[in-house]
């Protein structure tokens, strides 16, 4: 049988990937690359699931990792490895105006990010991609948001909580550390999970994250993984911690051998 039927959804930052936003550099450790490929070589089908746009991270990412799958913004936006798309959905252009009016500051970065690449919008936080002026002038369709709090927790998960009740139905934030991802209401890795599970016929889904984020994305997966690391509430919500996805593609795959 080997991995046949089976996928695995890896998170991207801090998982797959360490990344810095803020200065563009990656570092993808040859442990995991090798585990990914021993993987891929017995069925399995690996692919990432990330709150980063399908651009530019899939141009930079091709010549590292072969990639069988694409859930991308959050869930907006689902890819096969041929890049097609499986699943998309935009999010409210006027509410994310009104997110950007009451936030976007100083202090916090705001991002929009849509099916072409992602753009700083007002001000350049992330250094290496573009400048807006306004959302308006980010080209694609808008996908989602984020809005940048400089790594602090307490002010993003403020922010989360309010916009997701002033705009139940409409939108859905996510917080990542020190930061909100916002997207269409029904949209989060745990769906874009579900996509991925239909559309390529896949029976088991394993997935990986280190953030809360990724909650959606662990409770979607049949066998899900973090690290050590994680926060206490993304370690509760996992079925294994690991001390690094390398671990965890290994311990999947002698799992589903058994």
């Amino acid at each position: 049988m080997g991995a046949a039927g089976t996928a695995f959804a890896s998170d991207y930052d801090g998982t797959l990937c360490q990344s810095n936003w803020e200065t563009g550099e990656e570092y993808f450790d040859p442990a995991v690359l090798e585990a990914i490929e021993r993987y891929r070589q017995a069925g399995g089908l690996f692919g990432v699931c990330t709150g980063r746009p399908m651009h530019p991270m899939s141009d930079r990412i091709r010549n590292t990792v072969d990639l069988d799958f694409y859930i991308v913004t959050t869930g907006a936006a689902v890819f096969d490895r041929n890049q097609n798309a499986l699943f998309e959905r935009t999010i409210n252009h006027a509410v994310a105006q009104e997110l950007y009016e009451q936030y976007a500051s100083d202090e916090v970065g705001f991002l929009a990010i849509t099916d072409v690449s992602f753009y700083n919008v007002g001000k350049t936080y992330v250094q290496k991609i573009d400048t807006v002026d306004t959302i308006d002038q980010a080209e694609g369709k808008l996908l989602g948001v984020s809005l940048e709090f400089r790594g602090n927790e307490q002010a993003a998960r403020t922010a989360r909580n309010a916009m997701n009740a002033r705009y139940a139905g409409v939108i859905e934030g996510f917080q990542n550390l020190g930061s909100v991802d916002v997207v269409a209401h029904g949209c989060s890795k745990g769906t874009g999970v579900e996509v991925v599970r239909k559309a390529l016929g896949v029976n088991v889904v394993a997935g990986a994250g280190d953030s809360y984020n990724d909650l959606p994305l662990l409770t979607a997966a049949d066998v899900s993984y973090t690290f050590h690391t994680s926060p206490a509430q993304v370690r509760a919500a996992a079925t294994n911690t690991v001390a690094d996805l390398a671990e965890a593609l290994n311990h999947f795959m002698q799992s589903i051998e058994q």
